[in-house]
């Protein structure tokens, strides 16, 4: 029966108006997503044709589509099963040995549903990731602007964090599933009383949440001098982990930041090795020792 099932399904491919591929099929929401068929595609089809049927989602899924034709690419280029759902950023930086002056930055962001999600969680957590994909905010390391403060902060409450994407989530689970609403871990405790309406503030809130990790974070954050930052974080109940480390999610930013710059100095130690070779004491590297030294301290 299931392979009768799959048959009729590959045969009604349609191309709908909005330039989606859309399959025929039945939402079962306790059925494992990648279970649809034998074909990846058409499971990423089928999950995008679900979370098309939310106008978030839709609305969502064409800024999808138009980020991701400014770079060549498609829906299907950028969503894919994997281990774990997430959205994958890699800064590439090129520079030629001989001109290691001169560099070049490229941006490319992959997301990622993980395959083990049945069809329900699997399009909450879509338009989790496509948010990200969306609205996060492009940041570069290797800048002397970047700071910790900053990280912490676009990180959660930032355009396109986790905060804004945790809203978005639920904003299609209340399109897509309102009986399910108060269910879903979460959604049910962003709701303003007053209004019935999901807040973005109270979202925030939660995600400073921080339990038993309060005090010694603070500490952290004091001798980094950004204490005063960040006033809403406070030892209640932790609501939101991170699933990358297993910490509250300013933790997580704090320690991603970390793993971040020592990459971004060793690789800046290298460059500088460059510099002093290919120039050969007509502009020497030490010109950029100083900015090196500021930003790596710690991480050198």
């Amino acid at each position: 029966m299931k392979v009768l099932l799959t048959l009729f399904l590959f045969t009604h491919i349609c191309i709908a108006k909005d330039g989606y591929l859309f399959v025929e099929g039945r939402f079962d929401s306790n059925e494992r997503w990648t279970s649809f068929s034998k074909d990846e595609q058409l499971n990423v089809k089928n999950l995008i044709q679900q979370l098309a049927k939310s106008s978030s989602g839709k609305d969502l899924l064409l800024k999808t589509k138009r980020k991701a034709a400014k770079q060549g690419l498609t829906l299907l280029d950028v969503i894919r099963p994997g281990s774990g759902s997430l959205t994958d950023t890699t800064l590439i930086r090129r520079f030629s040995p001989s001109r290691p002056e001169h560099i070049a930055y490229e941006t490319k962001s992959v997301v990622y549903v993980n395959r083990n999600l049945n069809q329900y969680d699997a399009i909450l957590d879509l338009a989790h990731e496509l948010t990200h994909f969306v609205y996060r905010r492009e940041f570069n390391p290797y800048k002397s602007d970047f700071s910790l403060s900053e990280f912490i902060k676009n990180t959660i409450e930032g355009t396109g964090g986790e905060v804004q994407a945790f809203v978005r989530e639920c904003q299609v689970l209340k399109e897509l599933f309102p009986v399910k609403f108060n269910d879903r871990y979460n959604c049910g405790k962003i709701l303003n009383p007053k209004t019935g309406s999901i807040s973005y503030e109270m979202a925030v809130q939660k995600f400073y949440q921080v339990g038993s990790f309060g005090d010694p974070f603070k500490k952290l954050l004091m001798q980094e001098g950004i204490l005063s930052d960040f006033p809403d974080i406070n030892d209640k109940e932790v609501s939101f982990v991170s699933s990358a480390y297993g910490v509250p999610y300013p933790v997580a930013a704090y320690k991603e930041f970390k793993s971040v710059m020592s990459k971004v100095c060793s690789n800046d130690k290298k460059r500088i090795a460059y510099l002093d070779q290919t120039k050969k004491g007509r502009t020497p590297a030490s010109e950029f020792l100083s900015v090196y030294h500021k930003k790596c301290k710690g991480f050198e």
